[in-house]
C-alpha cells in the first residue's frame, strides 16, 4: 500500500525537481566554426539547464535545412538567409530568423576576398578593377556572398556580368586554386588561412572592408516549433545567448584569445569539422551580437539586391522574415551582455 501511495502521489502533485524527462530539439547546423552559439551551450550544460536535450543533424546547405524546419522534424536551423529563404516564406513555408549567428566585422572578418597567388604576384590583380574577366567562385546562386560580390563590383566599377561565376563549395574552392581552374572567390576560415598556406591563394582584403557589419548566418526556427512548443523555443534561446556570450568573451586582437578561449577552442574542436586545435588558434574568428540581435541592415542589403535581380519572386519583406521576441525574451531573462575584462 505504501508504495502504491508513493506512486499515486507523483501523479497528485507531479515528478519531483530534477526528474522530468528533458525535451528534445532537433538542431540543423552546417558544422563550421560559426555554429559556436550551440556548441557551447551544449557543452557547458545550458540547454541541459533549461531541461533541453539537443539533437544535431549536419546539413551541407541552409536551402535543405528548409523543407524539414517546415515540417517540424527539424526544430532549430543554424544557417543563412538567402533568396530561397524568401521564396519559401511565399509559399507558405513560415520561418523565422530568430537570432544572430555570424557576421563579418572589423577586426573580425572571418571571410576575405581571395585571389590566386599567381595573379597577384605578377600584378595582374591587385585592384577590384581588375576583376574584370576573372573567374569568381561562389557556393550558391542567391546567397549572401553574391551580394557581397555585387557591392564589390560597383566599388571597382563593374557590374556582375563583368565575372565569371562558378559554382563550387569552399573545400573545392581551396583545391580550385591549386590547379588554377578559379581566380577569386570569398572564402571563410578555416578555408581562408587553408588556402594561404598552401600557397595557392592570398587574402587581397577582408571582406568587412567591403561591406562591413556583413551577415553571414542566422538562427532560425520552424513554424511548428514556435507554435507548438513556445516555452522550448524560448528555453532554447535562454540558452543559446549564454553559449554566444562565452563566444565573445573569448574573443581578443582578432584571434580567440580572451577570457575562456582555450575552452572554446576544445569545444569548437569537439562539434565542428576543424579538429585542428593550432588552426583555431590561429584563424581570424567572427563577430557575432552577443545578445543576438539580428543584423537588419545587412539583410536588407541582400534583400534589395536579390529583388533587382528577381531572385526573389514574391513580396515577402527583411521586417516579415524577422522575429525579435525571442532574444528579447532571452535578454530581459538573462540581462544585458557585461563583457569580462580582457
Amino acid at each position: 500500500m505504501r508504495v502504491f501511495a508513493a506512486i499515486l502521489a507523483l501523479f497528485v502533485v507531479g515528478w519531483p525537481p530534477g526528474a522530468r524527462a528533458a525535451d528534445q530539439v532537433t538542431i540543423a547546423y552546417i558544422g563550421g566554426t560559426a555554429d559556436v552559439g550551440f556548441y557551447i551551450a551544449d557543452a557547458k550544460g545550458y540547454l541541459r539547464d533549461e531541461g533541453i536535450e539537443a539533437k544535431f543533424i549536419v546539413f551541407d546547405s541552409s536551402a535543405r535545412m528548409v523543407a524539414p524546419l517546415a515540417t517540424g522534424e527539424v526544430d532549430v536551423g543554424s544557417g543563412a538567409v538567402g533568396a530561397g529563404t524568401y521564396n519559401a516564406f511565399e509559399r507558405g513555408i513560415t520561418l523565422r530568423a530568430v537570432a544572430d549567428k555570424a557576421r563579418n566585422k572589423g577586426v573580425y572578418s572571418y571571410q576575405g576576398l581571395m585571389v590566386r597567388k599567381d595573379l597577384w604576384d605578377s600584378g595582374a590583380v591587385r585592384t577590384l578593377k581588375d576583376l574584370k574577366g576573372r573567374k569568381f567562385a561562389m557556393t550558391a546562386p542567391g546567397s549572401n556572398e553574391w551580394s557581397v560580390l555585387n557591392d564589390t563590383l560597383q566599388q571597382g566599377g563593374l557590374k556582375m556580368s563583368d565575372v565569371e561565376t562558378i559554382i563550387l563549395s569552399m573545400p573545392q574552392q581551396v583545391a580550385a586554386y591549386a590547379s588554377k581552374a578559379v581566380d577569386v572567390s570569398f572564402l571563410p576560415e578555416p578555408f581562408m588561412s587553408a588556402a594561404i598556406k598552401s600557397g595557392s591563394a592570398v587574402k587581397m582584403t577582408p571582406v568587412s572592408s567591403l561591406r562591413d557589419d556583413d551577415v553571414t548566418g542566422v538562427i532560425v526556427y520552424g513554424q511548428v516549433f514556435m507554435k507548438d512548443r513556445p516555452d522550448v523555443a524560448r528555453r532554447v534561446t535562454k540558452a543559446y545567448i549564454r553559449g554566444l556570450r562565452d563566444y565573445v568573451d573569448a574573443l581578443k586582437d582578432a584571434r580567440l584569445a580572451g577570457p575562456g578561449a582555450e575552452e572554446v577552442v576544445d569545444i569548437i574542436a569537439k562539434y565542428s569539422t576543424v579538429k585542428d586545435k593550432d588552426v583555431l588558434r590561429s584563424i581570424v574568428p567572427h563577430y557575432v551580437d552577443p545578445d543576438g540581435a539580428v543584423g537588419v541592415d545587412s539583410l536588407k542589403k541582400d534583400w534589395a539586391f536579390f529583388k533587382s535581380q528577381e531572385l526573389i519572386r514574391g513580396d515577402v519583406t527583411v521586417d516579415q522574415l524577422i522575429d525579435t521576441s525571442w532574444v528579447d525574451r532571452a535578454v530581459k531573462e538573462l540581462g544585458p551582455y557585461k563583457p569580462k575584462a580582457k
